[in-house]
């Protein structure tokens, strides 16, 4: 393994345990979750790098990126004391500025220092700008999938146990059955994101879920969710009354021709 990889690892958890370590016992268990979180992501974008096979610069900085990519979070939930992203902070913003200030990407040229500086502060936007640098969007885009494949897991694992992960608890969402805003079954409708503030029921927050597939860049992260079964997890949360039946077989339909398989 790269020594500019293993020094992100240890990077990384040092960082997240310095947190830890003046955190409250009842935050400290989601520190180390911060921490672990990463891993994942590394993995997944392993997979995407696997299969696209891109230079090796780029892989390098993929790989760190996903590493580094929540490093905004610590302080966050430490010094905040939440998760929530808004106008006075955003985490992705703040691990751009932290990494810029670091030498943890001292061994990354001032190109690819760049793009991972980048990628940290666009991992967790709402989309990306049209405009990019290439590399800076393919790393994004790898980061941002891997991102996103570990918040489904996170996010099914929840909803199964009949718990709201901090996502659907930070937008107020309530858990009902049936109910479902108009304007979430509208922009299902259309393949549109849905965004936060169409979101009251819980069934709102499982199809803003089901919409990031409208928002995956690699054929990884498609069939990721096709053969975890966390995409059919995710539907049978859904009720099979109403308008529900249509979305569900749009939403399948889409995944399905996405990941090649239709």
């Amino acid at each position: 393994m790269d020594t500019r990889i293993t020094s992100s690892l240890h990077w990384l958890v040092d960082f997240g345990r310095s947190f830890e370590a003046r955190a409250s016992k009842e935050l400290r268990v989601r520190v180390r979750r911060k921490i672990m979180h990463p891993m994942r992501v590394l993995a997944h974008v392993r997979h995407i790098l696997d299969e696209e096979r891109p230079r090796p610069e780029l892989s390098l900085a993929a790989e760190i990126a996903a590493i580094l990519h929540d490093t905004g979070r610590f302080a966050q939930l430490v010094d905040r004391r939440t998760a929530d992203d808004g106008s006075e902070y955003d985490h992705g913003e703040e691990g751009a500025r932290i990494l810029a200030g670091a030498d943890v990407l001292d061994g990354l040229d001032d190109h690819w220092r760049g793009v991972v500086i980048e990628a940290v502060r666009l991992h967790n936007r709402a989309g990306l700008p049209e405009s990019m640098e290439p590399d800076t969007r393919t790393v994004t885009e790898m980061v941002r999938d891997a991102d996103k494949l570990d918040a489904v897991r996170n996010s099914v694992n929840g909803l199964l146990h009949k718990e709201l992960t901090g996502r659907a608890i930070k937008y107020g969402i309530t858990v009902h059955p049936t109910e479902v805003s108009p304007d979430t079954v509208r922009r299902t409708r259309l393949r549109e994101l849905i965004p936060y503030s169409s979101m009251r029921w819980s069934n709102d927050f499982v199809l803003f879920l089901c919409a990031w597939v409208h928002d995956l860049h690699f054929n990884y992260a498609y069939n990721r969710l096709i053969n975890t079964g966390h995409f059919e997890q995710l539907l049978a949360l859904l009720p099979d009354q109403g308008v529900f039946p249509e979305l569900k077989a749009q939403l399948r339909a889409d995944l399905r021709r996405l990941a090649g398989r239709s």
